[in-house]
């Protein structure tokens, strides 16, 4: 007579019982919320060194809001720099008074807007809270995110123009979704010129998300043509008195530089950490390709930072280092899983 001993399931391990912690208790996500938001207004009272550009967009915003021209000289075609920041910021001194808490106040809505959109998604591009929770606490914890808050440059502002414009065309269900897109990203490519590649890339993402068929890519590339027809009609006021003047555009266009230019400038601890996301990020793209995941919204991240290198902006490449949070969160709880997975060795 012969028995076979049956193995019934054992108990989750413990680091299998904190991810689910962590994935579903409502008190994780407040507490990443409240880290987030005390974050931001405790940097409110930091003392930071403000950057020539950020003193311009200041100096810029006050100049309009007391109805001041945009030009060093009226009508002078000889400058040129995108208005969409110093005009939004001019509405808010005009409305609040021109003081440091107006801009503070009014980046700390920018930087609760970017929370939000990154959470959500989070929630859609990977289909998993867990790595959504934690792409928003590293972005919680992001030393470029806190400490943009208290300056007057244009990267939070932007950074959440890109996250709406992405998020609207991702959950899009009719054409106001695209025509709010559109407009979106006309305020950003007013902002930033170079933001104007993000919703061709996410495009050119979602005709490769299902299997080529002739009636989905007409569908798709006329949704894109929408947006970008819309988002160039939409800055035409501005830039249309500088098609015969090139030279002008140009004037105010930085210098060609590359990624890696862009990212000495960040300070030693902004440095680390965007070194630490681009690695993360970079090893959550390689265990995607090892799982051959197929093409998805999950390579949007990658798609922006894609815009940001083919443009180099380091207000683009801001939102591009916020997006990559998510990735480098889902690489994070996937080292977390394989840790969990793991069970000693039965006895003999």
């Amino acid at each position: 007579m012969s028995a076979e001993i049956i193995h019934f399931p054992t108990q989750p391990t413990r680091a299998a019982r904190r991810l689910e912690w962590f994935a579903q208790q409502r008190s994780v996500l407040l507490a990443i919320g409240a880290l987030y938001f005390g974050l931001r207004v405790g940097a409110l009272f930091f003392d930071i060194a403000v950057p020539p550009e950020a003193q311009w967009h200041h100096e810029t915003a006050l100049a309009l809001a007391v109805g001041g021209g945009y030009f060093a000289a009226p009508g002078d075609p000889a400058i040129f720099t995108p208005i969409g920041w110093p005009m939004v910021l001019s509405l808010a001194y005009a409305r609040f008074g021109a003081s440091a808490v107006t801009l503070g106040l009014f980046n700390l809505a920018n930087a609760l807007a970017i929370g939000g959109l990154t959470l959500a998604l989070g929630r859609r591009l990977f289909a998993n809270e867990a790595a959504a929770r934690s792409g928003l606490l590293l972005l919680a914890i992001s030393p470029l995110a806190v400490t943009s808050v208290p300056l007057a440059g244009p990267g939070l502002f932007l950074t959440a123009l890109v996250l709406s414009g992405c998020w609207l065309v991702v959950v899009r269900t009719n054409r106001w979704h695209l025509v709010s897109a559109g407009l979106v990203f006309a305020l950003a490519a007013l902002t930033e010129p170079a933001s104007l590649l993000v919703p061709a890339l996410v495009f050119v993402l979602d005709a490769l998300r299902a299997p080529f068929t002739w009636r989905r890519f007409g569908g798709v590339l006329g949704e894109g043509v929408l947006v970008l027809g819309i988002a160039l009609l939409a800055t035409t006021p501005w830039t249309w008195r500088y098609l015969d003047h090139p030279e002008a555009f140009l004037a105010r266009v930085p210098a060609a530089v590359n990624l890696g230019e862009i990212l000495t400038r960040l300070g030693t601890a902004q440095l680390a950490w965007s070194a630490l996301i681009l690695a993360a990020s970079a090893s959550a793209l390689m265990v995607a390709l090892l799982q051959r995941r197929g093409p998805g919204w999950w390579i949007l991240p990658y798609a922006v930072l894609l815009g940001a290198a083919l443009a180099p902006a380091p207000n683009l490449l801001a939102a591009a280092l916020t997006l990559l949070c998510l990735p480098a969160g889902g690489f994070t709880i996937w080292c977390w899983q394989r840790i969990a997975e793991r069970r000693p060795k039965r006895p003999q």
